[in-house]
Order: C-alpha cells, then sequence, then structure tokens
C-alpha cells in the first residue's frame, strides 16, 4: 500500500567476507559521488545490525537479509513522485476504476463468494470491499512484486524524509525472516517495500494478517483465504462498519446556491473546518483535511442531492464533503468508513477509488 500522506487530508551490511557491499542502481552520478553514498550507506547499515542483534535478530537472518543489499534511488524519486499526491483526481481515477478491473473485479466476486462471503460474516466487512482493496493494490493478485523488501525499506529508512517510520519496517522485515513466517524468496514487494496481494507493510504484516486455513502460515503471496482475511482484518481494526458502506457520488448545488454570507461561493462555500460540524468518528478526526462532517440532512439543505438528482438518503449518518479538480462539478459525501479505508492509504484518491470500484463490482 502506497504511503502518502492525507491529502490536505504511516542493520547493518554483511560482514566483509561475504563479498558483498550496498550499491546504488544505476542512476547517473559521479563515481566519487556514488562511492562517497555506498560508504554512508554501509555505514548506516552497520549501526541498524548492530541494533537488529541487541534486540535478538539472529546474525544468519541479517546476514541472508542483507546479503545483496542495494540502496535503490528510483524507490527515492518514487516516494517524491506518488500519484496519490501528483495526479488529478480524473486521470487517478480513471486508472484505478478502469472497465477491466470493473470487469476482472466483477468476474473474481462471482468466483470466490463463498470464501468472500463468510470472511465478511465472519470479520463484519462486506465482501465487495475486500474484493475492491485486493483489486486496487494487485489487479487481484496479478501485478508482478519483484523488488526486494529489504532493498526498498532500507532505501526509505536511509533517507531523511521518513527514516523513523521505515526503520521501524526494516525492524519488522528482519523479523518476519528471522521468526520465518516467510523466506528470503517471498520477501518480494512493491516500491515502498508492500507485501503480497493485499501490499501489507512489514509492520502490518506482523499485525494483522491471518492465517486463515489454519496451516499455519500468514500467506499473503499466494493464498487467497489469507489474502482476503487479511484485508478485512485490518478494516475490523480500524473502525469498520458493516451497516454503513463508503459513501456517495454527489450532484453539487449550481454555482452561486449555496453563497455564504461571508462571501464565499461556489464549492468553497461548501467547506468549513471541522471543528464547525458534529464530532466525527474517532478514526476519523486525524484527517482535519475531510473538514466539517454534517448529518446527510443538513447537507440536502445545503443543496447536495444524489448524482441522479434526487434527494440524499433520510438516515441520520454524518458525512464529509470531498471535492475533486478544482471547478470540475465533482464531489463526494463519505462516511465514516471512508475514513478506515484511508488507513489503509492516507489519500482521498485512494480511498475513493476503492468506494467506487466497490459499487462496480457489487453482485
Amino acid at each position: 500500500m502506497a504511503q502518502d500522506q492525507p491529502d490536505t487530508a504511516p542493520a547493518s551490511q554483511p560482514a566483509a567476507s561475504s563479498g558483498t557491499a550496498p550499491v546504488s542502481d544505476g542512476q547517473p552520478e559521479s563515481s566519487d559521488a556514488a562511492s562517497d553514498e555506498d560508504a554512508a550507506f554501509a555505514g548506516w547499515l552497520d549501526a541498524f545490525r548492530s541494533e537488529a542483534l541487541g534486540r535478538g535478530i539472529r546474525s544468519e537472518t541479517l546476514d541472508t537479509a542483507f546479503a545483496d543489499i542495494k540502496l535503490l534511488k528510483r524507490v527515492i524519486t518514487r516516494d517524491r513522485n506518488q500519484p496519490e499526491v501528483v495526479q488529478t483526481y480524473a486521470a487517478y481515477l480513471e486508472k484505478r476504476v478502469s472497465p477491466w478491473r470493473r470487469e476482472k473485479g466483477a468476474a473474481m466476486m462471482q468466483d470466490h463468494m463463498d470464501d468472500l462471503a463468510a470472511i465478511g460474516r465472519d470479520y463484519n466487512v462486506q465482501p465487495r470491499f475486500i474484493a475492491a482493496i485486493w483489486g486496487v493494490e494487485t489487479n487481484y493478485g496479478t501485478i508482478p512484486l519483484t523488488i526486494s523488501v529489504f532493498d526498498a525499506v532500507a532505501t526509505l529508512a536511509y533517507d531523511p524524509r521518513r527514516a523513523k517510520r521505515f526503520r521501524r519496517e526494516l525492524f519488522a522485515a528482519v523479523e518476519i525472516l528471522d521468526k520465518g513466517y516467510a523466506g528470503i524468496d517471498l520477501m518480494k514487494g512493491s516500491w515502498a517495500g508492500a507485501m503480497g496481494q493485499p501490499q501489507f507493510m512489514p509492520e502490518n504484516y506482523l499485525k494483522f494478517a491471518v492465517d486463515r486455513d489454519g496451516d499455519g502460515m500468514r500467506d499473503i503471496w499466494s493464498n487467497r483465504l489469507d489474502v482476503f482475511a487479511s484485508i478485512a482484518n485490518y478494516l475490523r481494526h480500524y473502525g469498520w462498519r458493516n451497516d454503513l458502506t463508503w459513501g456517495r457520488p454527489v450532484m453539487l448545488p449550481a454555482p452561486g446556491a449555496a453563497d455564504t454570507a461571508d462571501g464565499r461561493s461556489g464549492e468553497e462555500a461548501l467547506s468549513a473546518p471541522q471543528a464547525d460540524g458534529v464530532r466525527p468518528a474517532g478514526h476519523c478526526r486525524a484527517y482535519k483535511s475531510l473538514g466539517a462532517w454534517r448529518p446527510l440532512g443538513d447537507w440536502q439543505a445545503m443543496g447536495l442531492r444524489r448524482i441522479d438528482g434526487s434527494d440524499l438518503p433520510m438516515r441520520d449518518i454524518p458525512a464529509a464533503l470531498v471535492l475533486g479538480d478544482a471547478d470540475d462539478g465533482r464531489g463526494w459525501l463519505v462516511y465514516d468508513n471512508f475514513c478506515s479505508i484511508m488507513r489503509y492509504n492516507p489519500s482521498f484518491k485512494y480511498a475513493l477509488s476503492v468506494g467506487l470500484l466497490s459499487d462496480a463490482i457489487r453482485p
């Protein structure tokens, strides 16, 4: 799962006798600069290794994890250019809720409905949301994961931008290997070190991965039962309500219809700070940029309607408003479950893609 910030909206190298050393991944730079970077990374790994040994991680585990460790400059580049940040809502949603993903998702829902339904009942998470996250993360398990988790996570732990967080992830990754939860051949992931079909970061694997079929392994790489149950377990932990959906697309009021006394108009007039609304659920309070939470009746009075122009539901549900790209007229009212999805990836665009895909693949 990509780890961007909410839309304004979480070791050492092997001994010299092993014959290995950290290297860059071929990005153009002077030989002196590359040598200095390699030396700094090697020193950083030495310090990490010492701390890991002090925490009880076996030397053999660290030798295996860091045998061919590389500092991946392309990972740092990706970290600075995440699609959740640089893409427009239109471009992001078009790609992630594509016709192929909708059609494939509907087929996968049919193929695995018995398992999804059983897991959904046990964890109180609607099956379509489990499948939607599976689809957005790895195209229903079809995207190949080829980057070493240790390369990716060590690179981001060494890089200062999010070093503290990814240092924890690197300790979690070596713990997974040390305890035999996964072999080195399985420790492959995406650019940020997210693993398996549900794209769990190492810390989240340790906390939330589930052995659904009771075979003694929490196999999020190839065991679909474990994949589905792990996603459901994650959502349940972060406040999922199975009596709610994620939200809904809405029709915004006509320009000028929601003008405020202080002169704000159009989409700007619909925005307000969180403190101006009702108190949101605990797991939503951290997302200040969602703005004010209001009962659906209040949004109705402000001129919002369902996307087909009909009235909003009559239920007394608090909702926040997410607006799309500037002046594109797109908006979505989102409920508590939207915040649970954002614990998977703290981006409005990501959570919208999961919600919209879940609607499209609903049986």
